[in-house]
């Protein structure tokens, strides 16, 4: 993910399974789930279907997203090697796509994650969300990020997250470059992390792809007029622009809510589930 500080040492301990099987969205049905209802009347959400090819799918800002749908406690799937339900995916009435992490009655959690069914190059991607991203409980990722499908090249990512420390910055840049250019593939990567004030909860997050670089930017509210004060790179934004290495690849876009630890006496949510709304997602060539 970027230019190695003295830090990124101590985050890749925590980060190192961050791109295990990203890819996989088969739905596996073995496994007990404690059924989950999202808020609010039945006849006012929209849930994924299930195909015949076994993935679940469901339609949200013209675009189709494969649902990770992987409830088997014995085979659990990356990242972090968690369990999903398509059933913590849907979308409201007034278009508001809602992602949730619910606790099961074995002390596990279900998590949430969408891939785009087709993949997207150059252009500027922006996502709104309307939940207050620095309060997630210090163990919470939210991911919004492209992945090409091998692990530890060709990944770029916003993750919201403390990664399991209470002091650490919860606003996260990251770009694992088009290339293993290291002697360890996991650190294959550029990254920067800053905490920002916020005034409300609403926030704007988004890059644009070039051939030759990658320019993060995160902004208050749903518009981009008020740009995130504490943003490494300043007003131009964070800029990934190393020579050579600039992913260029067209990838799927995903969106995904989930908790890093494996063992059940690592999880330390404070509340029996945690929910996280965006309200929109453009994608602008």
């Amino acid at each position: 993910m970027k230019t190695i500080s003295s830090s990124i040492a101590a985050f890749f301990l925590l980060t190192s399974c961050l791109a295990c099987e990203r890819g996989e969205s088969k739905a596996t049905e073995s496994g007990k789930e404690v059924p989950t209802t999202p808020e609010g009347p039945s006849a006012d959400i929209t849930t994924p279907t299930l195909g015949e090819d076994g993935q679940y799918r469901i339609e949200w800002k013209g675009i189709t997203w494969l649902v990770k749908h992987a409830t088997n406690r014995d085979e659990p799937r990356g990242p972090g090697e968690n369990t999903w339900s398509s059933r913590n995916v849907w979308i409201d009435n007034q278009d508001n796509l809602h992602l949730k992490i619910t606790r099961q009655s074995d002390g596990r959690y279900l998590c949430a994650e969408l891939q785009s069914e087709n993949a997207y190059q150059y252009g500027t991607y922006t996502w709104k969300v309307s939940s207050d991203l620095s309060t997630l409980q210090k163990d919470v990722i939210f991911g919004l990020f492209q992945y090409g499908g091998t692990d530890y090249i060709n990944e770029i990512d916003f993750e919201f997250t403390r990664w399991n420390n209470a002091s650490s910055n919860w606003c996260n840049y990251t770009v694992y470059r088009n290339q293993v250019t290291t002697s360890n593939p996991e650190v294959n990567y550029v990254h920067v992390d800053y905490s920002e004030p916020l005034a409300g909860t609403a926030t704007t997050h988004a890059y644009t792809r070039e051939a030759d670089k990658i320019t993060f930017r995160s902004y208050h509210g749903h518009g981009t007029s008020t740009r995130f004060a504490n943003i490494p790179g300043g007003t131009a934004g964070w800029v990934f622009d190393e020579p050579g290495t600039v992913p260029t690849k067209a990838m799927p876009v995903y969106i995904q809510l989930w908790t890093k630890y494996k063992n059940m006496i690592n999880y330390e949510l404070n509340s029996p589930s945690v929910e996280v709304i965006v309200n929109d997602f453009i994608f602008t060539p």
